[in-house]
């Protein structure tokens, strides 16, 4: 049987899908409750994503299946479909604030008077139409975006760095441990992206070093957000925190922006492009489990994991804020417990238990 994924894909998907959707808002979240150490915040929900893919890339390597088909084999349908559905609740929690932030980022941005809602919602049919395709496509679509992303990280921190004051992040460490890691808890929804490797175990065609390649990508990607974070504080320092749209503002103090025009809307038209398949990620992930747990067809399951973001944008707008706070607290535990923890727990009891068979199956 064909894979639908090679290992090559699984990297691009890390360093040119994963990084934008942090571009935005998350920075200056994350200042608002660290301040110049949120490269440390964001440091330690990097390192827990790396180590939860290492995790479930050698535990589970030599398994020809993805993690939630491994499951049903070992636990049993009820039990995976159980699972499925505290994943789906996942993918559609961590969609809420990349969804609302990209749509006012193009709104306040991009257009000289406001547009009204229906403005956004083509962004909703191309990311539909994605989630009806199978596997395959992300890798497609990895292939075919990374050249893009490559540009536009280029270009931003080249026009950025020259304007930056790397010394405005000492002393490290100044805001405290508390709120040091109350920053990376409250961060967490844009983060938990070791979850996205449960759909790749087994998925993808084995090569050499695969699992060097694998973690090294995602290396790559939370080294783009860091240096992001860093130049991000040291362009803004003390206002950092009300910076609410991150990827524009970092290059528009740059000299030569000042004395020519705003051509770094170049870059960050490309990355606003790639960021397009971003948005789409946890909603092509939540459709896909709702098919394994419904009997309903793909363009059915997505459509209806899209109604919840839908339906936030057009009825909920006012009541932002407090949507806002409930994932900064009480959503942030539960992405933080089904992105990291309990892969890596349920990667450790599937090792074990498929040990324990084989050990039966030799005494016999």
């Amino acid at each position: 049987m064909t894979k639908p994924l090679k290992t090559r894909q699984i990297c691009f998907f890390y360093i040119a899908l994963l990084p934008i959707i942090k571009f935005f808002s998350a920075p200056s979240v994350i200042c608002g409750f660290c301040g110049e150490d949120l490269w440390i915040a964001a440091l330690i929900n990097s390192v827990a994503d790396i180590v939860t893919i290492a995790v479930l890339y050698f535990l589970l390597k030599n398994e020809n299946c993805d993690f939630f088909t491994l499951t049903e084999k070992t636990f049993g349908k009820a039990f995976a479909k159980t699972v499925a559905v505290f994943y789906i609740v996942f993918f559609l929690l961590k969609s809420v604030m990349p969804v609302s932030e990209v749509k006012s980022y193009v709104e306040l941005t991009l257009y000289v008077t406001a547009p009204n809602i229906s403005s956004f919602m083509p962004a909703f049919i191309a990311i539909i139409y994605i989630c009806v395709q199978r596997l395959r496509v992300l890798g497609r679509i990895a292939d075919g975006v990374i050249i893009a992303a490559i540009i536009g990280y280029a270009f931003t921190y080249g026009l950025s760095l020259s304007d930056t004051d790397l010394g405005a992040i000492l002393p490290i460490g100044a805001s405290g441990a508390k709120n040091i890691f109350l920053g990376a808890y409250s961060s967490v929804t844009w983060f938990s992206d070791g979850a996205y490797f449960l759909f790749f175990v087994g998925e993808y065609v084995k090569g050499k070093h695969d699992g060097l390649k694998i973690i090294l990508s995602a290396a790559i990607s939370s080294l783009v957000v860091l240096v992001f974070l860093v130049i991000f504080y040291g362009t803004f320092t003390s206002i950092s925190a009300r910076q609410n749209f991150a990827m524009t503002e970092i290059s528009k103090y740059t000299t030569s922006i000042n004395n020519t025009e705003r051509f770094d809307y170049l870059p960050i038209i490309a990355l606003l492009f790639v960021s397009l398949f971003s948005l789409a990620l946890p909603f092509y992930f939540a459709t896909e489990l709702v098919t394994r747990v419904l009997p309903v067809k793909r363009l059915t399951a997505a459509v209806a994991v899209s109604v919840p973001s839908v339906a936030l944008l057009l009825f909920f707008d006012d009541y932002f804020a407090a949507i806002e706070r409930f994932i900064l607290n009480a959503a942030s535990g539960y992405c933080l417990f089904f992105g990291c923890v309990f892969p890596v727990a349920m990667a450790i009891l599937i090792k074990l238990r498929k040990k324990e068979k084989n050990n039966e199956i030799q005494e016999c």
